[in-house]
């Protein structure tokens, strides 16, 4: 017992010595001797920059600033080193006897490198050493600047019982896992768990090879392979695999000719593949074959958390195929869903050889014979690689194609042409190109032809365009396009510029046939304008521009237009029907009705205001042309305001202003020397010449011009009239006949028969409506050459029909004082029915008489 205590503070005085004689003694001068014994034993270049201490309390040698760099890498860039902040060695006790250096555990802290030379790390060389890795970062595309490459290591350990666990973060993701290696002569078992992706491989192996099963199971809800996608350089990956749960088995071989994986079946929930894998290890030839059975783009792509923009597809375009990969890749697709229609079949077969990748794809879409193809080549420069290639689509549904790859796009039912479309492709990492654009049909109809190309650059996107077209019939087409334009949403968040130069050729719209249309598409800073408007042709001759404008300033974005020409046929306009006119088997009119569509006119404008100006020499619309027409209005609040509307007839000036509500009008107008005759015709009253002056104001309430005429209230004025005429109407000629009438039954005839023949000129008309409820109230004061009078009517606006009471003075010969008869004008304004009551004249003559 004494001994043990003269031993124990004995060995532990040693110690100590030995520990302070450790520290204050310069390990730095066996630098030499530890980097020679490293780079024996790793078959590594070695150089330490820092300072190297040892503690033999607790055995570990501690060295800063090691640089490694392995033998097969050579020494020719920096971003081959591995730089590496602290280095802590736990060595066996024999080390302190002989120095040999046979380390137990290695630790490294602040680990900094190439995914390369992070393997090296990790090697065989090292498998009967315990590797500790902390706090560390490797770049999986040796660029440290961007910093989505990066793997934040928090710490890795990986023992040389088999065990390996660790913790990472990528992006701003945090991944885990763990398993076990257990390889013995006859066997191998290996098995990963982590939160993405689980693996399990059970094998046999002997002095001829491998072989086993592998069932690997990837846990892709939360997107894991699209942030692994990114930081590999390869983000078309995020395309390919499904957002979901995904279970991949295959048989293993492996021996010293090939590895093979037979067998291969992929499965989640809207995909399912077979294939197989064959790697020619003697020739360094690979070849993949994957067949799906089943997948579904649309669920897929809608399960997605995040679509990948064009751009980042050519950021794909950065890696370069090396020269030494030799792969041939088959894919095959009997069935793909998408957009609830199925592909009928797909096939694509990449050729990876010398650094290049030949590309054949082909595709077969819905409708009859609608295939397309693409072939082409991947090169590189030994920088950077570019895809140059050509495309063909061709088939007998041309509506089918457009439905299911431009669904906004929408073509009326029974239009089926043949057609064909062809282009060039070049792809760069920063720029998007396609050029010799050509879109035909087999009559040489509808023909279009140009090119487009995009520039991608960190700070700016660019569009470039030219477009032209001939023989165009736009009414084959729907217009909900236009309208989703207007929807500005799109164009505030879109970081692209643009300029798109088009040119059309004898294309018709509603109808109507127009020679030339040529405009500048232009995309910048938020605004969207149509600049050099031209629209020539018959009855067409006008320029302009159109501007979506969206900034700060506006609280709104602001649509501005602004068109000026000498003629213009609004034909290609969608204006609604005021009034449906029926006609009987006979071609007379039996019913005129306001109509009661709902107004849509203001359905897509909530999003936004405008500004509107349009000035035109002549204005066709439907038989009548206006002249020196002018159009100011604005749109705010979804109300449109015109400030000021005018335009000249042929007989007759008009100018008012007012606004458009979604629910209410109100117009306040001047009407000078208009022309009643062709008001008159447009409800078949054939009858009535002249011209009259009025103003007025009315206001309604409605979605509907029926709901507008139920509802019509205000003032209208007549100021002015003249040589107002009703031909086939003698109301002179009647008045004189009166007097020579000697009974009844000559009265009767008159009112019959005698007065429509000739005419009647009314001079000196005055008056005034006033409207309410939809019901007009007209009062009009007159002289004709045999008499004067007044009018009392009312006009029901809604169904259009009149009663009426015209009363006529005149003083018969012989008499001082004036007499007067009536006449009544009742029914539908159209064919109204004009009656006398015969009994109260024939009494009047008769008194007059005596």
């Amino acid at each position: 017992m004494r001994f043990f205590m003269y031993i124990i503070p004995s060995v532990s005085l040693l110690l100590t010595l030995l520990h302070f004689a450790a520290t204050f003694k310069d390990w730095d001068s066996y630098k030499g001797i530890i980097i020679q014994k490293f780079e024996d034993k790793y078959n590594a270049r070695i150089h330490i920059s820092g300072k190297i201490e040892v503690s033999l309390i607790t055995p570990k040698i501690i060295i800063y600033n090691m640089y490694m760099q392995c033998n097969s890498n050579g020494r020719g860039k920096l971003s081959d080193l591995i730089s590496i902040n602290r280095v802590e060695v736990r060595p066996s006790l024999l080390w302190l006897f002989l120095f040999s250096l046979q380390p137990k555990s290695i630790t490294l802290f602040g680990l900094k490198g190439s995914k390369r030379n992070f393997i090296n790390i990790v090697s065989e060389r090292t498998s009967k050493v315990d590797i500790v890795i902390k706090d560390s970062q490797v770049n999986l595309n040796n660029d440290f600047g961007n910093y989505r490459s990066n793997v934040n290591i928090k710490e890795i350990a990986i023992r040389k019982s088999g065990n390996f666990s660790g913790e990472v973060d990528v992006g701003d993701k945090n991944y885990g896992f763990s398993g076990k290696m257990n390889i013995t002569k006859k066997s191998v078992r290996i098995n990963t768990k982590s939160d993405f992706v689980n693996l399990f491989f059970l094998g046999n192996r002997n002095q001829k090879g491998l072989h086993g099963r592998l069932l690997v199971s990837i846990n892709n809800s939360s997107n894991s392979v699209d942030w692994l996608a990114k930081i590999i350089n390869l983000s078309f990956l995020a395309c390919i695999v499904p957002s979901e749960n995904i279970k991949m088995s295959s048989n293993v071989n492996l021996n010293e000719d090939e590895f093979t994986l037979t067998g291969l079946k992929i499965d989640s929930k809207n995909m399912q593949a077979s294939g197989a894998v064959r790697n020619d290890r003697k020739n360094n030839h690979t070849k993949v074959d994957i067949n799906f059975r089943k997948i579904n783009l649309g669920s897929m792509q809608n399960g997605s958390q995040r679509i990948m923009g064009m751009k980042e597809i050519l950021e794909c375009f950065k890696s370069v195929v090396p020269r030494n990969l030799s792969l041939d890749f088959n894919i095959g697709a009997s069935s793909i869903q998408y957009r609830n229609r199925i592909l009928d079949r797909f096939h694509t077969v990449l050729k990876f050889a010398d650094g290049e990748i030949k590309v054949s794809m082909l595709l077969q879409f819905p409708g009859t014979d609608n295939i397309s193809r693409l072939s082409g080549k991947v090169s590189n420069n030994l920088i950077m690689s570019e895809f140059d290639g050509n495309l063909l689509v061709k088939g007998e549904n041309f509506e089918s194609f457009i439905s299911y790859f431009f669904p906004s796009i929408k073509i009326k039912k029974g239009e089926r042409d043949q057609f064909t479309m062809s282009s060039r492709l070049h792809f760069t990492p920063r720029m998007l190109s396609i050029s010799d654009i050509r879109l035909m049909n087999d009559n040489d109809e509808g023909f279009w032809q140009g090119s487009i190309k995009v520039h991608y650059t960190k700070k700016h996107n660019a569009i470039d365009g030219r477009f032209s077209a001939r023989n165009l019939n736009v009414d084959k087409y729907d217009y909900s396009l236009l309208s989703s334009l207007l929807r500005v949403e799109w164009l505030k968040s879109l970081k692209y510029d643009a300029n798109i130069k088009t040119n059309v050729n004898n294309f018709t719209l509603n109808n109507a046939k127009i020679g030339y249309l040529g405009f500048l598409l232009k995309i910048e800073n938020s605004s969207l304008i149509a600049d050099k408007i031209r629209l020539s042709g018959e009855d067409f001759n006008i320029t302009g521009n159109i501007k979506i404008l969206v900034d700060r300033k506006y609280t709104k974005p602001l649509l501005d237009i602004s068109i000026t020409g000498d003629k213009f046929n609004a034909s290609v306009l969608k204006l609604p029907n005021l009034v449906k006119v029926r006609k009987d088997s006979g071609n007379k009119i039996n019913q005129v009705q306001w109509s009661k569509k709902k107004f849509d006119f203001l359905s897509d404008k909530d999003d936004f205001d405008a500004n509107v100006h349009i000035n035109v020499t002549k204005l066709k619309i439907g038989q009548d042309i206006l002249k020196d027409f002018n159009l100011d209005a604005v749109i705010i609040n979804n109300t449109i305001t015109f400030r000021k509307i005018n335009y000249v007839l042929e007989h007759g000036e008009v100018s008012f202003q007012g606004y458009l509500r979604s629910n209410s009008m109100y117009i306040k107008f001047f009407i000078a020397d208009l022309d009643i005759k062709r008001i008159g015709q447009a409800i078949e009253i054939d009858n009535l010449n002249g011209r009259v002056s009025l103003n007025g104001e009315v206001k309604a309430q409605g979605k509907s011009f029926y709901d507008w005429a139920n509802t019509l209230s205000g003032k209208i004025y007549l100021l002015q009239a003249h040589e107002i005429e009703f031909t086939n109407v003698d109301f002179n000629s009647f008045i004189e006949s009166l007097f020579s009438s000697k009974n009844k039954s000559e009265v009767s005839t008159l009112t019959h028969i005698g007065i429509y023949n000739g005419s009647t000129f009314f001079r000196n008309v005055t008056g005034q409506a006033s409207i309410k409820s939809g019901i007009c109230s007209i009062s009009l004061q007159f002289r004709i050459d045999q008499a004067s009078g007044s009018v009392s009517s009312n006009l029901v606006l809604y169904n259009f029909s009149l009663i009426s009471l015209s009363r006529f003075f005149f003083i018969p010969p012989g008499y001082s004082s004036p007499v007067h008869i009536d006449m009544h004008l009742n029914g539908p304004i159209w064919s109204p029915k004009m009656s006398f009551d015969e009994d109260l004249i024939f009494n009047t003559l008769i008194s007059i008489k005596r």
